[in-house]
């Protein structure tokens, strides 16, 4: 018997074969159902409505009509393909409706216009003694490490910059931030006199911010808030590295070069605090208005200078090649064109680091659960060595200070030798008995 196909490519391939004369009869002879392993009309209405049996539906196929009447059967399949395209075409709809969104969790990072900390030093108009960048792209490179996360945490993570305009406007952009827009987490590229305020501003609320360019030790000792981490390095912290690398080298009697503005004051008394900490001693302390960069190589006897120049205390150097240092630092010079890494840079990078890690161990964007792994004892890789942490006291970030020369790291601080009781990272700046801020009573 010669036989015709009509074949659908859809989920199922329907193959019936239409017996020529016979008076239009729908169903086909037993032996046909038999050689198609019972593929009929029930099994196209089991699958146009989701079932997944493959067994024919129980009810009895329709009988042949009598002649001179009934239907064809290409009326009964046309009958049947509309109910399984009109149930194919729903299902093709609803797997077009967009998924719900994810969590985001946004990371802001503000900075004030003109900020003169980020202008060039000059020795005049044409000799750029040392460029000074914001370090936004610090945290640009700590979101897109992030990204890799996303399809595994089902987080979004997003950066957005707040840019003001003014020293006065930080503290309402943080405050217009989080009710606006539900940003918990904040980079601060600020002054320090922007922080009292800030603090003010933002106590007892679900903010965190991240001090990653203020180095003052008063931000810590009196500000002492609970909003507000210090990731970079604060000056006691640097004094400190440097004044052990100087006792490791056995060089303890020191003549105090300084200038005359605020932070030269500023730096000034904490080294003196440091040298009095480790037993070092001042033989003389003078002031002058010359760059700094004139002291070496003019003195009477062979010395070493260490402070702002040739030997200096650091958060980060590009030439530093150990622990995923070398990694990191091409990824900046990418992000950044060409320019190198330095402190403020990382201090940026590793408070977008800290929120990312944060969400990648408490699988949350839940603020309150991300805050509490920030502050509370875990760890976070720095590429410095020793794992950074948060002390409890003051929130300081405890971390390794890097003291280099323009092109190489000379020594990494805490300086073997100098040892504490429970992390040797707290022989750098305040410990707990050494300050007035106990955030942790």
């Amino acid at each position: 018997m010669i036989r015709r196909w009509l074949t659908l490519s859809w989920p199922l391939n329907l193959c019936w074969p239409l017996p020529r004369g016979n008076g239009g009869a729908l169903p086909p002879p037993a032996s046909a159902r038999e050689r198609w392993g019972g593929l009929g009309w029930g099994v196209v209405r089991l699958f146009a409505v989701g079932a997944e049996r493959t067994t024919p539906h129980p009810r009895p196929l329709p009988t042949a009509p009598r002649a001179g009447g009934g239907e064809h059967p290409r009326r009964w399949l046309r009958a049947a393909l509309g109910v399984l395209l009109a149930v194919g075409f729903a299902s093709a709809a609803s797997a077009q409706t967009p998924p719900p969104a994810q969590p985001k969790v946004t990371v802001g990072y503000v900075d004030i216009e003109g900020d003169p900390r980020h202008e060039p030093i000059r020795a005049y108009e044409r000799l750029v003694l040392k460029a000074r960048e914001h370090p936004f792209v610090g945290a640009q490179v700590g979101i897109e490490e992030a990204q890799a996360l996303t399809r595994v945490l089902k987080i979004d993570f997003a950066l957005e910059r707040i840019r003001v305009k003014s020293a006065d406007a930080v503290a309402p952009a943080v405050l217009q931030a989080r009710q606006e827009r539900d940003i918990h987490f904040f980079v601060i590229d600020a002054p320090a006199e922007v922080f009292r305020p800030l603090a003010e501003a933002v106590r007892g609320r679900d903010v965190l911010l991240f001090n990653a360019t203020a180095a003052e030790d008063t931000l810590r000792r009196e500000v002492c808030a609970r909003e507000i981490v210090h990731t970079l390095p604060s000056l006691a912290m640097s004094m400190d590295a440097l004044v052990q690398y100087l006792v490791s080298r056995k060089w303890r009697d020191i003549l105090v070069l300084h200038g005359p503005l605020p932070a030269d004051a500023a730096m000034t008394k904490a080294f003196e605090a440091s040298v009095k900490k480790f037993g070092n001693r001042i033989v003389a302390k003078k002031e002058f208005t010359d760059f700094v960069r004139g002291v070496p190589f003019q003195t009477v006897r062979a010395r070493p200078v260490i402070g702002s120049i040739e030997l200096e205390p650091v958060a980060w150097h590009w030439t530093w090649e150990r622990n995923g240092g070398p990694q990191i630092n091409t990824r900046f010079a990418r992000a950044a064109g060409g320019r190198r890494m330095e402190g403020p840079d990382w201090a940026a990078w590793i408070a977008v680091k800290m929120v990312v890690q944060a969400t990648l161990r408490t699988r949350s964007a839940e603020f309150d659960k991300q805050r509490a792994f920030i502050l509370g004892d875990n760890s976070f890789d720095g590429y410095k060595g020793l794992a950074v942490s948060v002390r409890k006291w003051d929130q300081q970030l405890r971390q390794a200070v890097f003291l280099a020369a323009p092109y190489s790291v000379v020594a990494s601080a805490p300086v073997e030798g100098f040892l504490h009781r429970s992390n040797t990272l707290d022989t750098l700046g305040d410990d707990e008995p050494e300050t007035a801020c106990k955030l942790n009573r």
